[in-house]
């Protein structure tokens, strides 16, 4: 089976001080959770506001993340856009500076037909570098539908995995059906990742985790060790903290928590985005972590 990596990975937020990227506190973050044993550092994603990243500063974050992880974990850029020159331009320049793979958002606004999702990543193999294909219908108003990812994973060699942004309990049940021993299957969705795991997926490209790696990274453990009571206690007492991160549009949540916990300077975002609501923010006042 192709596979970058199995295990938690995380959707790293790209932290802003002043509207500048915040080294130190990056630094911060990889190093907390490479200590508390994830397998893979995503950045420049959704979670890491990778469409506002400019890209002077897109080169400097890809090497400046290369050289904090290494060899320790696989490094994980997000690459997609919804013009196709960019994303491939993305991509190459991902792979010439030492990342391991690239998660791929299906292209959105432009809305393409099944067909053209194959030729987006077909023409992306062209580079021989391991794509995750990226599911998210809420945020591109598109669904890689269950016979597209069947025809890809059939023909696309490059493909190593999927992460699915999905709450369908049926189609998630189809997509390991097709994929399992293929490619890799990730939950993109935090208060699934039990589920996932449970019926075969190799991991999560977690939001949660940038706060609480350790934790996550228990469910997935004793998933695999067969404890699955164990692990369903340990996805349950993550419920709360993952409904909340998602009060309003991510990454503005983990950008409070993280900020809240001290591990950022700011919890400040760029435009379209904003801070975290002050009603909201009273609902992290009731959690203990």
């Amino acid at each position: 089976m192709k596979s970058l990596f199995s295990g938690v990975g995380v959707a790293l937020v790209t932290p802003f001080l002043n509207n500048q990227i915040d080294y130190f506190s990056m630094q911060k973050l990889i190093e907390k959770c490479l200590a508390e044993n994830a397998s893979a550092i995503v950045i420049l994603a959704t979670t890491g506001e990778g469409t506002t990243i400019t890209d002077t500063e897109r080169a400097s974050v890809i090497r400046f993340c290369k050289n904090i992880v290494k060899d320790r974990a696989k490094l994980i850029v997000g690459t997609g856009n919804n013009d196709f020159s960019k994303c491939f331009y993305f991509t190459l320049q991902a792979k010439n500076l030492g990342a391991d793979g690239a998660l791929v958002v299906t292209p959105y606004y432009n809305k393409t037909t099944q067909s053209g999702l194959v030729e987006f990543y077909s023409q992306l193999s062209a580079l021989k570098f391991p794509i995750i294909m990226y599911n998210v219908p809420a945020r591109t108003g598109l669904n890689l539908e269950i016979e597209t990812i069947k025809k890809i994973v059939r023909t696309n060699p490059y493909v190593y995995g999927i992460k699915e942004s999905t709450c369908d309990i049926n189609r998630i049940i189809k997509l390991h059906q097709i994929c399992k021993n293929k490619i890799a299957i990730y939950s993109g969705e935090d208060e699934l990742n039990f589920l996932f795991y449970c019926l075969g997926g190799n991991g999560t490209i977690s939001v949660t985790a940038n706060a609480l790696c350790k934790e996550v990274c228990e469910v997935f453990n004793l998933v695999e060790k067969q404890e699955v009571k164990k692990a369903y206690n340990a996805q349950t007492k993550l419920s709360k903290i993952n409904n909340l991160l998602f009060c309003e549009t991510n990454p503005i949540p983990i950008k409070y928590l993280l900020y809240k916990m001290g591990l950022t300077k700011s919890d400040s975002t760029r435009l379209p985005l904003v801070r975290l609501s002050n009603k909201n923010k009273k609902k992290f006042d009731t959690i203990s972590l």
